[in-house]
């Protein structure tokens, strides 16, 4: 399926892109202050959060920037109806970012001397939401709830794995790439900057459902998942597990792959059928809904 590629002019030979300007969602006209108030048992809010690190270790590197901002939604339709508090911090991490740092996000070691975060705020921001959003939830959780109590009790959505991109015809994933193709684009690589730009895209329409991607996310952020673990399995099979999609574990020695528990009858039998030539070999964990992502 081609995807819809907003901004492209009629003969397909030009593009334009809008500088996004803060979080320019449209709300539903119905979404008024009255409606909101009598409508409470439909209205939920969430949180979009994007952090800026040192680095990719989760257990070594430090979280140099956050950016957070809270959002009211129809959970029956998701729906943006209004969005609340935003919050944007640097914190310093104590010694010289690296050349890679600074140039992918533009923050100096002038721009973080003597900064703090208030971590106590970001915990209060965190506990008046039901749902925390990251593009990469896998990556920016375990930096907040080394921080946050509240965190570890939330339940985390993840806008790049819980929207079927790839089935609109999106070949790429990437935060960058899809703001592309819906017609805007956000200066730096900053914290606050991808909050709002994450914010936005999730309040587009899917062509294939006319659904927002955020109606998408939230019902998938509901569903168990269960972590699949394809021990023992054959040497000759690797290339076909990383097809499939399954990550290698130099730790544990294991292929593996974190799939919905309602797809893992079908995920079994391609194991059996495909790896194991016979019954399944492996491991099966369920994940409680607030564990996703840590």
């Amino acid at each position: 399926m081609a995807f819809r590629w907003i901004g492209k002019s009629h003969d397909g030979n030009t593009v334009t892109l809008n500088k996004l300007v803060e979080c320019p969602v449209k709300f539903p006209e119905y979404a008024t202050d009255t409606w909101l108030n009598t409508n409470q048992d439909i209205v939920r809010k969430g949180m979009v959060l994007d952090v800026e690190t040192t680095g990719l270790n989760q257990t070594d590197d430090v979280v140099i920037e956050i950016g957070m901002r809270q959002f009211d939604f129809n959970k029956n339709t998701g729906e943006i109806l209004r969005l609340g508090k935003s919050y944007s911090a640097f914190q310093d991490p104590g010694r010289p970012l690296s050349p890679e740092i600074i140039a992918l996000t533009g923050i100096t070691d002038a721009d973080l001397e003597g900064q703090k975060i208030d971590w106590a705020h970001v915990d209060q921001l965190i506990s008046e939401t039901c749902l925390v959003i990251a593009h990469n939830a896998k990556f920016d959780r375990p930096f907040i709830d080394r921080k946050s109590k509240t965190s570890t009790e939330r339940i985390w959505g993840c806008s790049f794995k819980q929207v079927d991109w790839n089935s609109k015809g999106f070949t790429s994933p990437k935060l960058e790439l899809l703001n592309i193709y819906h017609g805007f684009f956000t200066d730096s690589h900053r914290a606050l900057n991808d909050v709002d730009a994450l914010l936005y895209l999730l309040s587009h329409t899917a062509h294939d459902t006319d659904k927002t991607y955020l109606h998408e996310l939230t019902n998938n952020a509901k569903r168990m998942m269960t972590h699949v673990i394809a021990s023992s399995a054959p040497f000759e099979s690797k290339e076909h597990l990383k097809t499939r999609g399954y990550s290698w574990d130099n730790t544990n020695r294991f292929w593996s792959k974190i799939i919905f528990k309602d797809d893992v009858k079908n995920e079994v039998t391609w194991l059996e059928d495909t790896v194991y030539c016979g019954p399944f070999n492996g491991i099966q964990r369920d994940i409680a809904l607030m564990d996703n992502f840590k």
